[in-house]
């Protein structure tokens, strides 16, 4: 079960919003809730606009007391056990060290949906770039889009948690990193999730130059993989029990995972994510698949390390 969780707060566009999800997250044997908000004195250093005084960070202390006061009488209605922390530091090292210490199941972050620019780049040097590197359990990054205009999200359409793992996208390229995120889903109950995707991305360049011989070795490489995945998740998705499907796409593995889970309208995507092993210069300047696919969906994201 998922017994605990570290909500990382900011007081941004949607915390308050958010917090009905906890509600339905109680189904997955949520039962703790750590609220954790960081006074980050080198957001306001840098700022053309402030200037972070020593003098005032109780001032600012006092605003975020009286705030997490509220979320926490708010959480506590829903028959959740609640407690806050402020700290002041680095957001990502903060959190972090929270979640180590308080042995938390999954970290919880608000991030706003961007449909329009579906750049990455602006994901790098963020707070939750460093706290995806730096955090050692699984995040769920709560995606919220706040206007409905986009062709992406038609405008009586909304992302809503209440159904957040009713219908999941596993994207995996079958190494052992997107692996680790099947002792995730193993943990949510069998009954709340109504239907699991498998989806597979086939790079292009891999199989381009492949003589026939050499495809049909692949495809039955590919099958054993999936049948992996299904016997490691104990069989509890079959195609006999219309709760499994698997698909597999060919083209560039980031822009198809996002195509698809855009165009099937999925709430929640999980991935699995090698955290700390950066040292590939192409990654530390382009970034890994799963950092695009973070920065450019308008759904959920739960990332598994």
């Amino acid at each position: 079960m998922l017994n605990t969780a570290l909500y990382a707060i900011n007081f941004g566009d949607f915390y308050y919003e958010n917090l009905d999800c906890f509600a339905n997250y109680s189904l997955l044997g949520l039962r703790e809730i750590i609220l954790v908000h960081i006074i980050d004195p080198s957001l306001f250093q840098h700022s053309l606009y402030s200037v972070y005084k020593k003098e005032d960070e109780a001032k600012i202390r006092k605003f975020a007391e009286v705030k997490l006061e509220d979320i926490k009488r708010y959480l506590e209605k829903s028959g959740f056990d609640v407690r806050y922390v402020i700290k002041v530091g680095n957001i990502a090292d903060e959190i972090a060290d929270e979640a180590k210490k308080e042995n938390i199941d999954f970290v919880v972050l608000d991030k706003k949906a961007n449909i329009k620019h579906k750049g990455f780049f602006s994901f790098y040097g963020s707070p939750l770039y460093d706290i995806l590197i730096k955090v050692d359990k699984p995040i769920l990054i709560m995606k919220r889009v706040l206007f409905h205009s986009s062709s992406v999200i038609k405008n009586d359409e909304k992302m809503s948690c209440k159904y957040l793992f009713s219908d999941i996208v596993f994207a995996t390229d079958f190494s052992e990193f997107s692996f680790k995120a099947l002792s995730f889903i193993n943990k949510v109950p069998y009954d709340m999730i109504k239907m699991f995707t498998i989806l597979h991305v086939i790079d292009e360049k891999a199989v381009r130059n492949l003589k026939s011989e050499e495809i049909k070795n692949y495809e039955k490489n590919l099958a054993e993989k999936f049948e992996d995945i299904v016997g490691g998740l104990n069989y509890r998705f079959t195609k006999e029990k219309s709760n499994l499907e698997v698909i597999v796409r060919k083209g560039v593995p980031c822009k198809e995972i996002v195509n698809f889970t855009v165009e099937t309208r999925k709430k929640l995507l999980i991935l699995g994510h090698k955290g700390k092993d950066k040292e590939k210069l192409a990654e530390i300047l382009l970034g890994s698949t799963a950092e695009r696919i973070i920065n450019a969906l308008p759904c959920s994201i739960l990332v598994v390390k």
